[in-house]
């Protein structure tokens, strides 16, 4: 954690403005990333991430319920959630999702094919914690062939 003016100073969160500066902020993320887990975006965002996913190592979790693409499945390993995760995101019944990176994990509240919020987490502890969230959802999610 690096000192300035005397003091330890760590960004551990950033929420976005606008969902497009969000999305453009992932897509550079990923073309710099050689690996990535996804776990239950909507699809509208996961069909604008899939061109840059190829010849990168990339597990997807989608949504409870949700057909994978034809192109998914040739590109990365895929899985559907099996159990419902929501939020209420100001009195509307939210779906949650993210993007992992090796540090820094973006979270994606949407309602159908609306994306609510997008939020980063940088702080590298919460990140690896929620890393191994994601593995323990792939042990418990229904793989796709």
């Amino acid at each position: 954690m690096p000192i300035v003016d005397g003091q330890y100073q760590e960004q551990i969160s950033t929420v976005f403005k606008t969902t497009a500066e969000a999305v453009e902020q992932i897509k550079a993320k990923i073309a710099k990333s050689r690996r990535l887990r996804i776990s239950c975006i909507p699809a509208t965002l996961l069909k604008k991430l899939m061109p840059l996913l190829k010849g990168k190592d990339v597990k997807v979790i989608l949504p409870g319920g949700e057909k994978p693409p034809a192109e998914l499945k040739d590109i990365c390993e895929v899985a559907v959630q099996k159990a419902k995760i929501y939020s209420d995101f100001k009195g509307v019944e939210a779906s949650e999702g993210a993007i992992y990176f090796a540090e820094v994990m973006y979270c994606v509240t949407w309602s159908k094919t609306k994306i609510l919020q997008v939020s980063a987490m940088h702080y590298a502890k919460c990140v690896k914690c929620m890393k191994g969230t994601f593995e323990m959802a792939w042990r418990y999610s229904d793989k796709l062939k």
